[in-house]
């Protein structure tokens, strides 16, 4: 019986329906992301040696960004689920589409990695998608008279705290029970204690490093740092440190 509900989830005809046009939407975008350069290179006749392309400074590239898109995709899927493929291929994943899914699954109460769930961060991602071609469009059609606003120093100063307020209002939303139904974490403060553990391994690290500088290693770091985020919550898991309980045995 387990064995014929476990085989009936895994093939749910939207999550098969999402993998399998996820898949040919993600070959055919890198298809499209390969082969444009080389069109407009072989057409130009300007394609460049193999040692003009592989040196010291793209080695250095590919080790930032090589083990930083590993661990994204390691991070965010359990998260965004089947709509990892739109949301891989369009990007902008961190300060956009990632807030949209868990806001959308938020509202919507649905869990991640449900086929519900799935439905609803795909159409939210989807929707972010559109938008933000609509947003482009019109701001590179009207960039002439909104680019003075953008130079106001007020502007300026809003702009580099969007993304921390973005942030900081989805965390503040994990430690939230106002929207959370019958149930709520308990002792979800200890949630910090990950980041605490990680935070004081940077700095040693900073400390340590000549210079006092991570620049090329943050995407090893990124690696290293998130099985150290997994073990440390899931052991507070186990440990009954945080649990998810209903919320009127809280007392409250």
């Amino acid at each position: 019986m387990k064995k014929e509900n476990k085989t009936t989830q895994t093939l749910d005809p939207f999550q098969a329906w999402s993998h399998k046009w996820g898949r040919f939407g993600t070959v055919i975008a890198l298809i499209y992301m390969i082969a444009l350069p080389f069109v407009v290179l072989t057409y130009y006749d300007a394609i460049p040696s193999f040692g003009e392309v592989i040196n010291i400074s793209t080695i250095s590239i590919l080790m930032i960004y090589i083990p930083v898109g590993i661990s994204e995709a390691l991070s965010y899927t359990p998260i965004l689920g089947s709509s990892s493929y739109l949301t891989f291929i369009t990007g902008n994943i961190m300060n956009l589409k990632l807030p949209c899914a868990v806001n959308a699954l938020k509202i919507t109460k649905k869990e991640a990695n449900t086929p519900e769930g799935d439905a609803i961060a795909s159409v939210a991602v989807a929707v972010s998608s559109i938008m933000t071609v609509c947003i482009l469009a019109l701001a590179a059609l009207f960039s002439t008279w909104i680019s003075p606003v953008f130079e106001l120093p007020a502007v300026k100063t809003a702009s580099n705290y969007i993304i921390p307020a973005l942030f900081g209002s989805l965390t503040l939303g994990l430690f939230s029970s106002t929207n959370a139904g019958n149930k709520v974490v308990k002792n979800g403060i200890m949630g910090v204690v990950p980041v605490l553990i990680i935070v004081s391994i940077l700095s040693i690290m900073v400390r340590v490093t000549s210079g006092g500088s991570l620049f090329g290693m943050i995407g090893f770091l990124i690696l290293f740092m998130l099985p150290i985020a997994l073990i440390s919550s899931r052991i507070m898991w186990k440990k009954g440190i945080i649990k998810v309980v209903d919320k009127n045995s809280t007392g409250e």
